[in-house]
């Protein structure tokens, strides 16, 4: 259906008369609950979010906003979650949060569950696939900044992280310590923020004075399979040197692995997470990790946000901020101290 959907597509859904609906969605007068529950069904059939929603949001002075990410396993995702807590709370505002667990399904039925509360705006780090949850947004007329990934869409604002610089002062950190064999194990390879870590990932390591090979491994959802690749990888004949893990799941899934099989991190691989989980600093040794400034995203993000409910057609912005590389323990030169794993076990 390429038209918008109206109260009059709801109502001859749900066999009711549109002034049903209209009580339904406004409030204004009681309905039976079988009928309530007859046009709510077909508002969740239809996908149907009413027109007058951009118009309930200017009208009202909601101090609820809406947060929406992928989930809160990844130690990124939950500092994120948390700094945007405070920051509300301290402000005097709600957060209403919910998890698209990776899905753009998901993503766009919990994000139409929030404009369904009349926020007064949302902060949203999106899926793989989020037009049509954009669509929706700028449908409604809801304020939105968009977190942490890039979308080719200019009606929102933005704040991201320069992951190739990132990408680019590991890989190159790595080298000046002799490291040419390097691994990359990512969560989810079509994402565009791990995009543009794997462009940095093979442009920097192409450009490097030495022959540095660059191996890109999918981490996937199941922690035995995932195992069993990264084994095979270990024990082939020129194994990587140093791993680095895309986030904090995969830096524990990949040291588990490491220890099963008794393989010594860093005398035989040295590990570079690209997230700084709250054992980095208390495991021996010591994790080297790319250090986002997640809380900087939060407050820019929420910063851009209440700006764009006060003013909704200004320009949109997109603020790009910069990430730190921290070498602790879990990194050092490679030496004879590295040996050829596919002769371990």
């Amino acid at each position: 259906m390429n038209r918008k959907l109206t109260i009059l597509d709801v109502a001859a859904k749900a066999g009711v008369s549109s002034g049903t609906v209209s009580h339904v969605i406004n409030g204004t007068r009681d309905v039976s609950q079988a009928r309530r529950e007859q046009v709510l069904q077909a508002i969740r059939e239809l996908g149907f979010v009413p027109n007058g929603l951009a118009q309930g949001l200017r009208r009202s002075r909601s101090r609820v906003v809406g947060l929406c990410v992928p989930d809160s396993a990844s130690s990124y995702f939950a500092a994120l979650i948390d700094t945007v807590e405070d920051i509300a709370a301290d402000q005097g505002y709600e957060v209403m949060q919910v998890l698209s667990r990776h899905s753009s399904s998901v993503e766009l039925g919990r994000v139409r569950a929030l404009l369904s509360h009349r926020i007064a705006g949302l902060l949203i780090i999106p899926g793989l696939e989020p037009k049509q949850t954009f669509d929706l947004i700028a449908d409604t007329g809801t304020p939105a900044v968009i977190l942490d990934r890039i979308w080719n869409d200019n009606r929102f604002d933005y704040v991201t992280i320069d992951n190739r610089a990132a990408m680019r002062e590991a890989v190159e950190a790595l080298v000046r310590l002799d490291h040419t064999r390097l691994a990359y194990v990512v969560s989810y390879p079509g994402l565009v923020t791990t995009r543009q870590r794997i462009e940095a990932f093979h442009q920097t390591a192409q450009e490097a004075s030495a022959a540095v090979s660059t191996k890109v491994l999918e981490r996937g959802d199941n922690e035995s399979a995932f195992a069993q690749r990264l084994t095979e990888l270990l024990r082939s004949p020129a194994p990587p040197t140093a791993i680095i893990a895309s986030n904090s799941v995969v830096t524990l899934w990949t040291m588990r692995i490491l220890k099963s099989l008794g393989i010594q991190c860093p005398d035989e691989v040295s590990v570079l997470s690209f997230d700084e989980p709250d054992w980095a600093d208390v495991i021996e040794p010591s994790l080297s990790i790319v250090r986002q400034p997640t809380a900087e995203v939060a407050r820019t993000g929420w910063r851009l946000l209440m700006s764009r409910i006060v003013e909704r057609d200004a320009p949109t912005r997109h603020v790009e901020l910069t990430a730190k590389l921290i070498l602790r323990g879990s990194v050092r030169p490679l030496s004879a101290g590295h040996l050829q794993l596919n002769q371990i076990g």
